[in-house]
């Protein structure tokens, strides 16, 4: 796979802030993945989010509805639009990212949580 092609923002990806993802995106049916690392979601992720790292995560979407809405979150926003970019190969047709990741969302005030949340696996 061609690395520039990877980190570029996909045409499909909507590219959240923080506000908006609160707003929007906080309720059922929305599926919050953060593929960062075990280490760094451990150290605080989004109240609900799973962990799917980069690399995994089509793999542990397999089972997932299509069209179910998706927001990816990483720490400064491009593992995200990488992970995004392979969820739309796969026909994902709801693919959000929170632009600028968590650092972004704890620049700004939001909360964060350490207690440990499902995975996909």
């Amino acid at each position: 796979m061609n690395l520039l092609r990877l980190f570029q923002h996909p045409k499909d990806l909507v590219a959240l802030n923080p506000a908006a993802l609160a707003d929007k995106f906080s309720g059922p049916g929305i599926l919050i993945v953060d593929v960062r690392t075990r280490q760094e979601y451990l150290a605080g992720h989004l109240e609900g989010a799973r962990h799917g790292p980069l690399g995994k995560t089509g793999q542990l979407m397999a089972d997932t509805d299509r069209d179910t809405p998706v927001v990816l979150i990483c720490k400064t926003g491009h593992r995200s639009q990488a992970a995004a970019r392979e969820l739309l190969d796969l026909g994902f047709t709801q693919v959000h990212h929170l632009a600028g990741g968590i650092d972004r969302w704890r620049r700004q005030g939001m909360p964060v949580t350490q207690e440990k949340g499902p995975r996909l696996e």
